[in-house]
């Protein structure tokens, strides 16, 4: 799609995630490449600092419509039910930004069957309101089309970021004090669901215990500056206290060098949706437990099925994968 410039580029950035983090990435190498291009953050410094681009702040929003002439929501869970302020205010933004005559695009996203009440109404209206769309699953394409709105499907965002050369994500692991003279199982766990991490959390220490022979290191794939659910290092220091051999993986990283990591590890627990992602792509056996609907539809596409946070499953699943790992490499 060729839109006018300058573009203002919004979504959930500047918030430590590395799987938005990867989105914007991606955006930014493809379909943004060479364009005059503003981002939106929380953190601004840090947004530019990550991908050397131009960014503003949450508050200079509104008055930056008057500067650029298309508005870009992407990509990601940005409408779905656990992304609290920012899902709420996003439908707001882009129906502002259409009102005063901007060209809005819509990249990459994907919709919350479950949103309801004025969210639902705003979230159609915005929908309907944008020049183009694009959804990462076909569950989202269900979901529009019943709203009576057209929808093409593209990758999630990310998928146009490179990973870092393997030395980097090799490192980021030593940094951790990992021992890669035996297997190590990537953690990729988070809080935002509590009905789910926790019975995760019991299983996964459970696993740690049952397995002293294997390496398990924490990867925090969002470390959310003020919420707590949000910070997956929280939880990742939680673990370490019940078990000390627990290795975690500390720092800001830019999503490429989290990627790069992942292609060292031998399996990975993940329930993170760009944890699926990532060990798809670096082709590491993923054990994955579903906190969302997001997760469920990834995983759907796929004909795969979320392992029950048990012990038990996770083990057997652990079995299955490390052996075939093992000989590969």
């Amino acid at each position: 799609m060729i839109t006018p410039e300058p573009i203002l580029v919004v979504g959930a950035y500047g918030y430590r995630n590395a799987g938005d983090e990867a989105i914007l990435a991606g955006l930014l190498e493809h379909p943004l490449a060479g364009r005059r291009v503003t981002v939106v953050s929380r953190s601004p410094a840090e947004t530019t600092a990550l991908h050397g681009v131009r960014s503003i702040g949450i508050g200079a929003a509104i008055g930056a419509l008057r500067r650029h002439r298309t508005v870009l929501i992407g990509g990601g869970g940005l409408f779905g039910r656990d992304m609290g302020r920012i899902g709420r205010l996003l439908p707001i933004y882009g129906l502002l930004a259409a009102a005063v005559g901007r060209t809005v695009w819509i990249e990459g996203v994907d919709v919350d069957p479950g949103l309801t009440g004025i969210h639902r109404l705003l979230v159609r209206q915005l929908m309907r309101s944008a020049a183009q769309v694009s959804v990462r699953d076909d569950a989202s394409v269900r979901v529009l089309s019943e709203w009576g709105i057209d929808a093409s499907v593209a990758q999630d965002a990310s998928a146009h970021m490179a990973a870092a050369p393997g030395r980097v994500g090799r490192a980021l692991l030593r940094g951790a004090g990992v021992d890669d003279k035996r297997p190590v199982v990537g953690l990729c766990l988070t809080a935002v669901n509590e009905a789910v991490s926790e019975p995760a959390v019991a299983a996964v220490l459970a696993l740690m215990r049952r397995h002293p022979e294997l390496g398990f290191c924490f990867v925090p794939m969002s470390q959310h500056p003020y919420l707590e659910a949000h910070n997956d290092l929280v939880l990742a220091r939680r673990l370490q206290a019940l078990w000390p051999p627990l290795r975690i993986v500390e720092g800001s990283h830019h999503p490429s060098a989290v990627l790069s990591l992942f292609g060292s590890l031998d399996a990975v627990v993940g329930m993170r949706y760009h944890s699926l992602l990532f060990a798809e792509r670096a082709g590491v056996p993923l054990i994955p437990i579903s906190y969302a609907v997001k997760c469920d539809a990834w995983l759907s596409e796929r004909g795969l099925r979320a392992v029950p946070a048990t012990a038990a499953a996770l083990s057997r699943a652990l079995a299955r994968v490390l052996p075939a790992r093992s000989r590969a490499s």
